[in-house]
C-alpha cells in the first residue's frame, strides 16, 4: 500500500508537471507569455530561473520535462513494488527538488520528500 501511494504520487508529480510543462515550452516556442495557472498566476513564474534568459529557462523547462518522464516511469515500477522504481525514483529526486526550487513549485517541494519518505517506510516490501 506504501509503496502503491508513492508509485501514485511520483507519476501525479510527473504528469501534472510534465504536462504543464510541455504547454508552456509550446508557449513560448509560438512567442508567448508563460500560461495563468487556475490559481491566478503564471506558470513556471516566480522562481530564481524566471530571471534566466529565455533558452536557458527553456533548457531547465526540458530538463524538469525529461525527470517527470522519468518520475512516472519511476512510478509505475514503485507501484509494482519493484526496487528499480524506489532507486530510479530516488536518484530524481535531487533533480526534481532543485527544479522545483528554480521554478517555485510549491507541490513538488513538498511530494519530491513525501515520495522519498514513504520509499524509506516500504523499503522492506520491495522486490
Amino acid at each position: 500500500m506504501i509503496l502503491r501511494l508513492a508509485g501514485a504520487l511520483s507519476a501525479s508529480l510527473g504528469i501534472a508537471f510534465g504536462t504543464a510543462m510541455v504547454i508552456s515550452l509550446n508557449r513560448l516556442a509560438r512567442g508567448h507569455d508563460l500560461p495563468m495557472t487556475p490559481f491566478g498566476f503564471r506558470a513556471f513564474a516566480g522562481g530564481p530561473f524566471d530571471e534566466l534568459p529565455a533558452p536557458a529557462f527553456k533548457a531547465m523547462g526540458c530538463a524538469l520535462l525529461a525527470t517527470c518522464a522519468v518520475d512516472v516511469v519511476a512510478g509505475a515500477w514503485l507501484w509494482k513494488g519493484q526496487r528499480r522504481g524506489a532507486r530510479l525514483a530516488l536518484a530524481t529526486s535531487p533533480v526534481s527538488f532543485g527544479l522545483g526550487i528554480g521554478f517555485a513549485l510549491p507541490f513538488l517541494l513538498v511530494g519530491v520528500p513525501l515520495r522519498a519518505g514513504l520509499i524509506a517506510l516500504g523499503r522492506n516490501r520491495l522486490r
